[in-house]
């Protein structure tokens, strides 16, 4: 037996959805999983799904390298390749080839269906086999009155309840089992990344998912995310070449990320006229003046912008939601 078709007959294939229900208009993922997988350099994914009830995104790889997304979807049918760059083994064991997002259309509920048709598997040699796994995942589109409103036990006056409610509901952040949301608690780069990518549908201008040198230590609930918003030049890395997930993130680094997002126009002589803009790093003055322009983000008090201070987790939703909605005025 050809080595290759023996290896096809050991992998296995499943899909996983975000959420086994979701309102109409909301975004719901599903995450093509490979198991026992042996050097996979390259992939390509054929997929359908049930276009009356949902609608297609993005398809995002957390894999290093070169992705062909899907050009057109409006016949219920998708196909995802991706493939590592240059001399480098292929991927082994259980590995996440790609999430898909699609977004609840609203022209009807019921049952959504989604179905992994087909699969070509490309190792670092360039031989190639086929499978048709023909697995499937089921989501309950629902209308959007079912919702039930998200509340937290801790946000009773607080300055951003409005803000980190809305953007509960939106999928963009949740709370903690115990129902808090802790606003008070410090952000992340992983946990800003991902809150990120599920605010903006974000674009990569060349299909490259670039590696950081960290890449083991990345959270393998943000891998996605990560991967997504770097391929998009919306979040970089560290001169080492780090990303530094579990680093907490700062002011000035949560602005630049966003002015990214919204692709602010920027003057490179612009300086801020906050009371500690002598504390504000040059390269980011022109993007904290743009985003304090679109009424993105505000000083801290005593007309201080406090740039090294880690953000805090209702700072991060505010400053978030602020940019959707200037977004969405933009485009309006």
């Amino acid at each position: 037996m050809n080595p290759l078709s023996a290896l096809a007959a050991q992998t296995s294939f499943t899909l996983e959805a975000s959420s086994q229900t979701s309102a109409e208009g909301q975004e719901v993922s599903v995450k093509v999983i490979g198991t026992n997988l042996t050097d996979v350099y390259g992939y390509e994914l054929q997929l359908s799904f049930d276009n009356k009830l949902l609608s297609y995104v993005k398809t995002v790889s957390a894999i290093s390298g070169f992705s062909i997304p899907p050009k057109d979807t409006t016949d219920g049918k998708l196909m995802f390749a991706h493939t590592n760059i240059g001399t480098t083994a292929g991927l082994s064991g259980t590995v996440e080839l790609a999430t898909i997002t699609f977004i609840a259309s609203g022209k009807s509920t019921g049952d959504a269906s989604i179905t992994l048709d087909n699969v070509k598997l490309v190792t670092s040699d360039l031989k190639t086999e086929t499978a048709a796994p023909k697995v499937s995942a089921s989501i309950a589109i629902t209308p959007i009155k079912e919702v039930k409103p998200i509340n937290f036990s801790d946000l009773n006056g607080h300055w951003a309840k409005a803000a980190i409610e809305r953007a509960a509901a939106l999928g963009i952040t949740s709370g903690y089992p115990d129902g808090t949301f802790r606003p008070s608690n410090k952000v992340t780069r992983a946990e800003f990344t991902t809150m990120i990518t599920r605010a903006f549908t974000l674009k990569s201008a060349t299909g490259i998912t670039p590696e950081f040198a960290d890449a083991a230590k990345l959270p393998q609930w943000a891998k996605t995310a990560i991967a997504e918003a770097a391929a998009a030049g919306i979040v970089t890395g560290y001169a080492d070449g780090t990303f530094r997930p579990n680093q907490l993130i700062t002011r000035t680094e949560m602005t630049a990320i966003l002015v990214r997002v919204l692709d602010l126009q920027l003057n490179a002589q612009a300086k801020p006229t906050f009371a500690d803009t002598n504390q504000i790093a040059v390269w980011a003055q022109p993007s904290i003046v743009a985003a304090v322009n679109a009424g993105i983000i505000k000083g801290t008090g005593g007309n201080n912008f406090s740039p090294k201070s880690n953000a805090s987790r209702a700072e991060s939703v505010t400053i978030i939601m602020a940019a959707l909605d200037y977004q969405a005025g933009e485009k309006g």
